[in-house]
C-alpha cells in the first residue's frame, strides 16, 4: 500500500467572519434607528393632531363675542317684527278697547317758506317694512302750523286757510309738483 499523505492546510477566517458579523450588527442598528426616527415621528404626528383637534374644539365650544352679537341683534328684530302689528288693547271702565293701528311715513320739502309734505299711510307697519305700496297717499302744504291739504276739494274752509297761507288756489296746485309722488 502506497502511502499517501493527506495534507490540509488551514485558514483562519475568523477576521472576515467578524466583518461580516459587525456589518450585520450595523445594519441592525441602522433599522432600529430608521424604525424608532418612524416611531417618534408617528407618535409627534398624533399629539400635534391631538393639540389641533382640542383647539379646534375649544374654538368650537367658545362663543364668538361677535356672532353672539349679531344673534342677539336678529332676535331682537325678529321679536319686533312679531310686535309692530299686535293689535293694542286697553282695559277703560270695565270694557276691552281694541286700537287700531296706521302707520304713516313722511317726505318733506321746503320751498319760499312752505313746508310741501307728501303722506303715506298704510294699513300696517309691516305693509312699510317690505315696501308694499302705501293704502293712500296725499300731500299738503304748512306754513306755521297751517295746513291746506292739496288733495281735498277747495271748500270754504279750504279757502279760508289759503288767505291765512297767503296763497291763491292756482299757487297753492304749482306746489303739488314738489310732492314725492306722481299725479
Amino acid at each position: 500500500m502506497s502511502k499517501e499523505k493527506l495534507g490540509y492546510s488551514e485558514n483562519n477566517y475568523l477576521p472576515l467572519n467578524n466583518a461580516i458579523d459587525e456589518s450585520i450588527r450595523a445594519q441592525r442598528a441602522k433599522s432600529s434607528w430608521q424604525y424608532a426616527k418612524v416611531f417618534a415621528l408617528v407618535l409627534f404626528s398624533i399629539g400635534l393632531l391631538a393639540l389641533l383637534l382640542a383647539w379646534a374644539y375649544n374654538i368650537f365650544k367658545k362663543p364668538n363675542p361677535e356672532l353672539v352679537k349679531t344673534l342677539k341683534q336678529m332676535e331682537q328684530k325678529i321679536e319686533q317684527s312679531e310686535n309692530i302689528d299686535k293689535p293694542q288693547e286697553k282695559l277703560v271702565e270695565g270694557q276691552i278697547v281694541k286700537y287700531n293701528s296706521t302707520t304713516l311715513k313722511f317726505n318733506n320739502f321746503q320751498k319760499n317758506g312752505y313746508t310741501i309734505t307728501t303722506r303715506y299711510r298704510y294699513d300696517a307697519t309691516k305693509d312699510l317694512l317690505e315696501g308694499k305700496r302705501p293704502e293712500k297717499t296725499s300731500c299738503y302744504i304748512e306754513r306755521d302750523n297751517i295746513v291746506f291739504e292739496l288733495d281735498n276739494p277747495v271748500d270754504e274752509a279750504q279757502q279760508k286757510t289759503l288767505r291765512i297761507l297767503g296763497l291763491t288756489e292756482n299757487q297753492a296746485r304749482s306746489y303739488q309738483k314738489f310732492c314725492s309722488y306722481n299725479n
